[in-house]
């Protein structure tokens, strides 16, 4: 007799049963209509020798792309090929399948060209096959049923490169998934030596007197906006690591190689895992300077571009740090994380050759306004201090804890923004350390202009006198406590004139070897790459070619540091000296400038001040009153940002009219003028600008008169 159970039991099981097979045969059909659908192998064949501006040809025997950058083309030419496809149906296939062989240690950019040009070229269609992996799998977009090509170039910045491309077959799969580019499951790099040697002897002092001229030298500092490049760090015009490139680098006189490292777009999961295979190319270049007889500086790089919206799309996974109360907490799990496994990559293998430098430039973002100009009496910027005192705390601790060399290890130590002023107060602290005499201060100056935008055209007094009291900061708050200082970047650009940058660097390595300081440099480049060095910026090297240009400049920095002196011809020196004329008794405004109200104004260049005048002189302002009340403020901002009423500048005198409110100029008279005595003058060479501000008048000239 069945029980109730079974009675209500037995046909719903075997109904089930039923089901269940059903199911299964249904999914084991669909699995194998998947399985066989046959993959469509693009034909290569198809493709031309030479492409349309002869930048890449095409070996169809074996498959190899040869490329070659034109730097008179734009963008250095096409560098690749389009690969007509003619409106492929893609319905019945979810991914394309490239297997290729990198030749030459560059890898190469592969575009699906859909049908449909709402696609961002680059952000939505491009993809980047690196330069250590054969084979890239990228699923189509699900989204998108037809495509009319391929496009496979060079990366812009390889000046020449080969790959092989065996085969691109579009197939279906069950699980369509990117090629994962970085380094997950990889082991990571260890320093397994247990012991190494290290002179315990050297102080900071001495040490840092030993380090000669440095250079920077950043290939690991490269990132490309809205494009993930996995473990290749060949971008922004560097080569890989080339025993050849160091070599030159030692022989022209460079003893010092600053290594500028951005991990933050090399993470690889939310635990900030570098890839394993960054660090190994990192080590490469390291042993290769330190083998040549350089001593080398690992600098950490953490610019926050995740604050940036392009790069908040989960394009490429990036990770920088800010000196700010928000941030804090993830900023030093990022820190922690990096120094623990460059610390760990780093040790015993290494002696006192291999330097840290913690940060670059760390500034608040979120605090705009004063960012890496922080100011002492700023309630934000209070904090930001106690914040970048706490990080590098945090960093040196972890580096000593590595044990080892590194317990013992030369740390550089810099301030908010890298700025002197930063690290010259009450409020930067340096760093408590377990080890005596290790640690060195760094600050970052570009007296002369750090871009293109704001380089001088003239090396003048003014940014003399300034780096006279930038030393005077340093040796109240360091040499006269025999704390070394070194300054890791330090450099000028090619827009002004190549005998004003060696004035200025003369003098200024003239302050860092003066008795009683150990103050050394490393020089900022920007490398030119196989074209020669362009006329901009701060390029003055051809990496490929191992050519300099304003070699004069380049070698006078080199003996300087030295403490010697670089001859010039001269030719050369009256080739290049700058004349400077007179401007006394010229009218410095271009035009009348009406000022109706105190929302206008006007600005008077500096520059037009340097050597064009007598050490002290007036200015002579003709003016016409279109109201009863004409009013004039005369002022200018400081190097640092700070307003100055020239009338409350010392030894300033108004003739010909009266000064109201202890700041501004009642116009009584239709030409009056204003003394500038021989300190003031200086300051105005290197102020932001001099600006006429008031209301109800016209200035018709400004002169500079005896």
């Amino acid at each position: 007799m069945k029980t109730t159970g079974q009675l209500c039991g037995y046909k719903p099981f075997h109904h089930l049963r039923k089901l269940f097979i059903l199911l299964t045969l249904t999914c084991l059909a669909c699995s194998a209509f998947a399985q066989n659908v046959k993959p469509y192998k693009v034909d290569l064949n198809s493709l031309p020798s030479v492409n349309n501006d002869k930048t890449a040809s095409y070996d169809k025997t074996t498959g190899m792309f040869t490329n070659k950058v034109n730097y008179n083309l734009p963008n250095n030419g096409e560098r690749g090929f389009y690969l007509k496809n003619d409106n492929k149906n893609i319905s019945g296939y979810n991914i394309v399948r490239i297997k290729y062989k990198p030749l030459d240690g560059y890898g190469f950019n592969f575009t699906i060209d859909y049908d449909d040009d709402k696609l961002d070229w680059w952000i939505e269609k491009t993809y980047y096959c690196p330069s250590y992996l054969t084979e890239m799998v990228i699923p189509f977009r699900t989204e998108q049923k037809a495509i009319r090509g391929f496009y496979i170039q060079s990366m812009q910045d390889a000046p020449s490169e080969r790959f092989i491309i065996e085969s691109i077959t579009l197939e279906k799969v069950d699980n369509p998934v990117l090629t994962d580019i970085h380094g997950n499951g990889l082991p990571p790099v260890i320093d397994a030596l247990s012991s190494g040697s290290f002179n315990d002897k050297l102080s900071a002092w001495d040490f840092t007197l030993n380090l000669g001229a440095g250079i920077n030298y950043w290939p690991f500092n490269a990132w490309s906006e809205g494009k993930d490049f996995g473990a290749d760090i060949i971008l922004c015009r560097w080569t890989r690591t080339r025993k050849e490139d160091i070599q030159a680098l030692r022989e022209k006189g460079f003893k010092t190689m600053r290594i500028q490292v951005n991990p933050c777009n090399n993470f690889c999961d939310d635990k900030y895992t570098i890839d394993p295979r960054f660090i190994t190319e990192l080590k490469k270049l390291v042993d290769i300077a330190i083998e040549g007889d350089m001593y080398v500086i690992i600098d950490g790089f953490f610019w926050p571009l995740q604050l940036d919206p392009k790069w908040r799309q989960d394009i490429v996974k990036y990770e920088g740090v800010l000196v700010n109360e928000e941030y804090k907490e993830p900023a030093k799990k990022i820190l922690k994380a990096f120094w623990s496994q460059i610390s760990a990559a780093f040790n015993n293998s290494y002696d006192e050759h291999l330097i840290f430098e913690l940060t670059n430039e760390m500034g608040d973002d979120l605090h705009p306004e004063h960012n890496n100009r922080p100011r002492l009496d700023c309630p934000v910027c209070k904090k930001d201090f106690a914040i970048m005192n706490e990080y590098n705390q945090l960093m040196v601790d972890t580096i000593r804890a590595s044990g080892g060399n590194n317990a013992k290890r030369f740390i550089m130590v810099g301030g908010i923004g890298n700025g002197l002023a930063n690290m010259c107060n009450k409020l930067f602290k340096l760093p408590k350390d377990k080890t005596k005499d290790k640690l060195i201060p760094t600050y970052h100056t570009y007296p002369i202009g750090v871009n293109d935008a704001n380089a001088a055209k003239l090396y003048s007094n003014g940014i003399k006198k300034n780096l006279e009291d930038d030393f005077a900061l340093l040796d109240k708050y360091y040499f006269s406590k025999h704390i070394p200082v070194y300054v890791s970047e330090t450099g000028g650009q090619r827009a002004t004139p190549i005998l004003e940058r060696i004035n200025f660097i003369k003098d200024f390595l003239a302050l860092c070897n003066k008795k009683g300081r150990a103050c050394t440099t490393s020089f900022f480049l920007d490398p030119g790459l196989g074209q020669g060095a362009e006329e901009k910026d701060m390029v003055y090297y051809d990496i490929i070619n191992h050519n300099w240009v304003d070699e004069e400049f380049i070698n006078t920095y080199i003996y300087q540091a030295q403490g010697k002196e670089y001859p010039l011809s001269e030719e050369f020196l009256k080739k290049n000296t700058v004349i400077v004329p007179s401007i006394v008794g010229k009218n410095i405004l271009p035009e009348s400038v009406e000022i109706k109200n105190w929302d206008a104004s006007c600005r008077i260049d500096p520059e037009l001040l340097v050597r064009s005048v007598p050490p002290k002189y007036k200015f002579e302002f003709t003016v016409e009153s279109t109201g009863s009340n004409a009013i004039l403020q005369v002022g200018f901002s400081d190097n640092n940002g700070n307003w100055h009423d020239l009338v409350k500048e010392k030894n300033v005198v108004v003739k010909g009219s009266t000064i109201q409110d202890g700041s501004c100029i009642k116009v009584t008279n239709e030409v009056f003028t204003i003394s500038i005595d021989e300190e003031l003058a200086v300051k105005l060479e290197v102020s932001q600008g001099i600006f006429l501000n008031g209301e109800n008048i016209i200035i018709k000239s400004v002169k500079v008169v005896e």
